[in-house]
Protein backbone atom coordinates (compact mmCIF):
# COMPACT_ATOMS: atom_id res chain seq x y z
CA UNK A 1 0.00 0.00 0.00
CA UNK A 2 1.65 3.65 -0.97
CA UNK A 3 1.03 5.82 1.44
CA UNK A 4 1.48 9.37 2.43
CA UNK A 5 4.05 9.24 5.93
CA UNK A 6 3.38 11.88 8.37
CA UNK A 7 6.33 13.03 9.86
CA UNK A 8 5.38 13.16 13.65
CA UNK A 9 3.83 9.62 12.56
CA UNK A 10 6.86 8.32 12.00
CA UNK A 11 8.82 6.63 15.07
CA UNK A 12 12.45 5.37 15.23
CA UNK A 13 11.82 1.49 13.80
CA UNK A 14 12.57 1.60 9.96
CA UNK A 15 11.98 -2.25 10.01
CA UNK A 16 9.17 -4.23 11.84
CA UNK A 17 9.53 -7.60 13.27
CA UNK A 18 8.35 -10.18 11.23
CA UNK A 19 4.71 -10.46 12.93
CA UNK A 20 2.98 -7.34 13.95
CA UNK A 21 -0.73 -6.65 15.06
CA UNK A 22 -1.55 -4.38 12.20
CA UNK A 23 -4.86 -2.25 12.50
CA UNK A 24 -6.41 -0.87 9.20
CA UNK A 25 -8.71 2.12 9.55
CA UNK A 26 -10.27 2.79 6.24
CA UNK A 27 -13.02 5.24 5.52
CA UNK A 28 -16.37 4.25 4.20
CA UNK A 29 -16.91 5.14 0.32
CA UNK A 30 -14.43 7.50 0.27
CA UNK A 31 -13.42 7.44 -3.56
CA UNK A 32 -16.63 8.01 -4.30
CA UNK A 33 -17.17 11.36 -2.82
CA UNK A 34 -16.04 15.16 -4.12
CA UNK A 35 -12.53 15.83 -3.90
CA UNK A 36 -13.08 18.82 -1.14
CA UNK A 37 -15.24 15.82 1.32
CA UNK A 38 -12.02 13.74 0.69
CA UNK A 39 -9.87 16.73 1.80
CA UNK A 40 -11.88 17.18 5.07
CA UNK A 41 -11.82 13.49 5.74
CA UNK A 42 -8.36 13.01 5.63
CA UNK A 43 -7.95 15.97 7.94
CA UNK A 44 -10.49 14.12 10.63
CA UNK A 45 -8.57 10.86 10.76
CA UNK A 46 -5.15 13.26 11.09
CA UNK A 47 -6.82 14.67 14.07
CA UNK A 48 -7.96 11.05 15.73
CA UNK A 49 -4.85 9.35 15.11
CA UNK A 50 -2.87 12.04 16.42
CA UNK A 51 -5.21 11.46 19.44
CA UNK A 52 -4.85 7.84 19.90
CA UNK A 53 -1.38 7.68 18.89
CA UNK A 54 -0.52 9.03 22.42
CA UNK A 55 -1.25 6.00 24.10
CA UNK A 56 1.05 3.94 22.09
CA UNK A 57 4.69 3.91 22.66
CA UNK A 58 6.92 5.53 19.83
CA UNK A 59 8.82 2.44 19.25
CA UNK A 60 6.17 0.27 19.38
CA UNK A 61 4.52 1.74 16.42
CA UNK A 62 4.86 2.36 12.69
CA UNK A 63 1.84 4.53 11.28
CA UNK A 64 1.41 5.14 7.59
CA UNK A 65 -1.71 7.11 6.22
CA UNK A 66 -2.70 8.69 3.01
CA UNK A 67 -6.18 8.16 0.64
CA UNK A 68 -8.79 7.56 3.35
CA UNK A 69 -6.82 4.74 4.86
CA UNK A 70 -4.31 4.43 7.72
CA UNK A 71 -2.61 1.71 8.58
CA UNK A 72 -1.26 1.31 12.40
CA UNK A 73 1.40 -1.54 12.63
CA UNK A 74 1.38 -2.40 16.61
CA UNK A 75 5.00 -3.86 17.21
CA UNK A 76 4.57 -6.96 19.37
CA UNK A 77 1.64 -6.13 21.46
CA UNK A 78 -2.04 -7.30 20.44
CA UNK A 79 -3.77 -6.30 23.57
CA UNK A 80 -2.64 -3.08 22.91
CA UNK A 81 -3.60 -3.07 19.54
CA UNK A 82 -7.14 -4.15 19.94
CA UNK A 83 -7.63 -1.23 22.53
CA UNK A 84 -6.74 1.60 19.76
CA UNK A 85 -9.09 -0.16 17.35
CA UNK A 86 -11.81 0.13 20.16
CA UNK A 87 -11.12 3.73 20.54
CA UNK A 88 -10.79 4.62 17.02
CA UNK A 89 -14.21 2.77 16.55
CA UNK A 90 -15.29 5.04 19.39
CA UNK A 91 -14.66 7.70 17.45
CA UNK A 92 -16.26 6.66 14.70
CA UNK A 93 -19.83 7.60 16.19
CA UNK A 94 -19.02 10.92 15.32
CA UNK A 95 -19.78 10.07 11.76
CA UNK A 96 -16.69 9.68 10.38
CA UNK A 97 -17.30 6.38 8.95
CA UNK A 98 -14.75 4.18 9.99
CA UNK A 99 -14.01 0.11 8.82
CA UNK A 100 -11.60 -1.10 10.93
CA UNK A 101 -9.44 -4.47 10.71
CA UNK A 102 -7.20 -6.32 12.37
CA UNK A 103 -4.31 -8.85 11.30
CA UNK A 104 -1.60 -10.37 13.34
CA UNK A 105 1.06 -10.93 10.39
CA UNK A 106 3.88 -10.10 8.53
CA UNK A 107 4.80 -6.17 7.39
CA UNK A 108 7.71 -4.51 6.70
CA UNK A 109 8.72 -0.78 5.62
CA UNK A 110 9.73 -0.25 2.00
CA UNK A 111 11.59 2.35 0.36
CA UNK A 112 10.43 3.25 -3.28
CA UNK A 113 10.79 6.00 -6.14
CA UNK A 114 7.21 6.79 -5.06
CA UNK A 115 7.90 7.51 -1.22
CA UNK A 116 8.22 4.55 1.65
CA UNK A 117 4.91 2.17 2.24
CA UNK A 118 4.31 -0.46 4.13
CA UNK A 119 4.04 -3.70 3.20
CA UNK A 120 3.21 -7.72 3.62
CA UNK A 121 0.67 -10.25 4.10
CA UNK A 122 -0.59 -8.48 7.47
CA UNK A 123 -1.48 -5.73 6.12
CA UNK A 124 -3.24 -6.85 2.77
CA UNK A 125 -5.16 -9.41 5.11
CA UNK A 126 -6.14 -6.45 7.57
CA UNK A 127 -7.08 -4.23 4.32
CA UNK A 128 -9.64 -7.46 3.91
CA UNK A 129 -10.81 -7.69 7.23
CA UNK A 130 -11.60 -3.77 6.98
CA UNK A 131 -13.48 -4.28 3.78
CA UNK A 132 -15.89 -6.88 5.19
CA UNK A 133 -16.07 -4.83 8.45
CA UNK A 134 -18.58 -2.11 7.26
CA UNK A 135 -21.88 -3.29 9.00
CA UNK A 136 -19.95 -4.04 12.12
CA UNK A 137 -17.34 -1.49 12.20
CA UNK A 138 -14.13 -4.01 13.70
CA UNK A 139 -13.47 -7.31 12.91
CA UNK A 140 -10.66 -9.16 13.96
CA UNK A 141 -8.87 -12.42 11.82
CA UNK A 142 -8.27 -16.34 13.19
CA UNK A 143 -4.50 -15.44 13.46
CA UNK A 144 -5.28 -12.18 15.71
CA UNK A 145 -7.39 -14.15 17.99
CA UNK A 146 -4.19 -16.38 18.39
CA UNK A 147 -2.20 -13.74 19.08
CA UNK A 148 -4.82 -12.31 21.83
CA UNK A 149 -4.77 -15.04 23.36
CA UNK A 150 -1.50 -16.22 23.57
CA UNK A 151 -0.39 -12.43 24.82
CA UNK A 152 -2.83 -12.52 27.61
CA UNK A 153 -4.79 -15.67 28.03
CA UNK A 154 -8.74 -15.29 28.33
CA UNK A 155 -8.32 -11.99 27.16
CA UNK A 156 -9.83 -13.22 23.37
CA UNK A 157 -12.93 -14.31 25.52
CA UNK A 158 -14.44 -10.98 24.32
CA UNK A 159 -14.07 -11.71 20.85
CA UNK A 160 -16.73 -14.12 19.55
CA UNK A 161 -17.46 -15.48 15.77
CA UNK A 162 -18.94 -13.17 13.35
CA UNK A 163 -18.82 -15.15 10.20
CA UNK A 164 -16.71 -16.65 7.38
CA UNK A 165 -16.16 -14.19 4.61
CA UNK A 166 -14.08 -14.77 0.98
CA UNK A 167 -12.16 -12.26 -1.24
CA UNK A 168 -11.77 -12.51 -5.02
CA UNK A 169 -9.63 -15.34 -5.55
CA UNK A 170 -12.36 -17.13 -3.17
CA UNK A 171 -10.14 -17.77 -0.14
CA UNK A 172 -11.97 -18.01 3.41
CA UNK A 173 -11.47 -16.01 6.31
CA UNK A 174 -13.23 -16.62 9.94
CA UNK A 175 -13.58 -13.15 11.54
CA UNK A 176 -14.57 -11.96 15.06
CA UNK A 177 -16.09 -9.19 16.42
CA UNK A 178 -15.75 -7.72 19.90
CA UNK A 179 -18.95 -8.59 22.65
CA UNK A 180 -18.10 -7.04 26.01
CA UNK A 181 -20.33 -8.95 27.34
CA UNK A 182 -19.11 -12.41 26.31
CA UNK A 183 -17.25 -12.91 29.51
CA UNK A 184 -20.04 -12.14 31.57
CA UNK A 185 -22.20 -14.81 29.79
CA UNK A 186 -19.39 -17.26 29.82
CA UNK A 187 -18.75 -16.85 33.46
CA UNK A 188 -22.74 -17.18 33.86
CA UNK A 189 -22.66 -20.31 31.85
CA UNK A 190 -19.74 -21.77 33.67
CA UNK A 191 -21.34 -20.91 36.92
CA UNK A 192 -24.23 -22.57 36.06
CA UNK A 193 -22.38 -26.06 34.77
CA UNK A 194 -20.37 -26.19 37.76
CA UNK A 195 -23.58 -25.82 39.84
CA UNK A 196 -25.01 -28.42 37.56
CA UNK A 197 -22.65 -31.13 38.34
CA UNK A 198 -22.58 -31.12 41.75
CA UNK A 199 -26.25 -31.15 41.81
CA UNK A 200 -25.87 -34.51 40.09
CA UNK A 201 -23.46 -35.47 42.24
CA UNK A 202 -25.42 -34.74 45.56
CA UNK A 203 -28.10 -36.37 44.05
CA UNK A 204 -26.13 -39.69 43.09
CA UNK A 205 -24.93 -40.22 46.42
CA UNK A 206 -27.50 -39.33 48.11
CA UNK A 207 -29.18 -42.43 46.04
CA UNK A 208 -26.39 -44.88 46.72
CA UNK A 209 -26.69 -43.88 50.37
CA UNK A 210 -30.62 -44.61 50.55
CA UNK A 211 -30.65 -47.67 48.31
CA UNK A 212 -27.64 -49.22 49.81
CA UNK A 213 -26.79 -47.98 53.11
CA UNK A 214 -24.18 -50.85 54.37
CA UNK A 215 -22.17 -50.79 50.93
CA UNK A 216 -18.52 -50.56 50.87
CA UNK A 217 -17.59 -47.25 49.63
CA UNK A 218 -13.47 -47.30 48.86
CA UNK A 219 -14.21 -44.03 46.16
CA UNK A 220 -15.84 -41.93 49.22
CA UNK A 221 -12.47 -39.89 49.34
CA UNK A 222 -12.15 -39.43 45.76
CA UNK A 223 -15.79 -38.38 45.63
CA UNK A 224 -15.63 -35.83 48.47
CA UNK A 225 -12.29 -34.42 46.55
CA UNK A 226 -14.49 -33.97 43.70
CA UNK A 227 -17.56 -32.71 45.42
CA UNK A 228 -14.88 -30.16 47.39
CA UNK A 229 -13.55 -29.16 43.62
CA UNK A 230 -16.89 -28.03 42.16
CA UNK A 231 -17.48 -26.21 45.03
CA UNK A 232 -14.86 -24.19 44.70
CA UNK A 233 -15.08 -23.23 41.39
CA UNK A 234 -18.55 -21.93 41.70
CA UNK A 235 -16.73 -19.81 44.69
CA UNK A 236 -14.27 -18.82 42.18
CA UNK A 237 -16.80 -18.03 39.51
CA UNK A 238 -19.18 -16.06 42.28
CA UNK A 239 -16.38 -13.74 42.83
CA UNK A 240 -16.11 -13.04 38.94
CA UNK A 241 -12.89 -14.90 38.23
CA UNK A 242 -13.10 -17.23 35.14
Amino acid sequence: MTAIVHPWFMTEVEHPPALSSVVLLRLRDFSRRPVAEQARLNAQLDTVLAVLLQDIPAPARVVLAGDGTAAVAVLGNAPLALAFAERALRANRASLGLCIGIEHGPVEISTAAAGDALTGDGLATAKLIAAFAEDVGLLVSTNFYAALAQAVPGAQCMLVPAGIFSDAALRSYQVFRVDQEAPKRRRRHFRLMAIGTMLVLAAATMALRLGVPDRPRPLAPIVDRAASTVLDLVQRGSRGRP
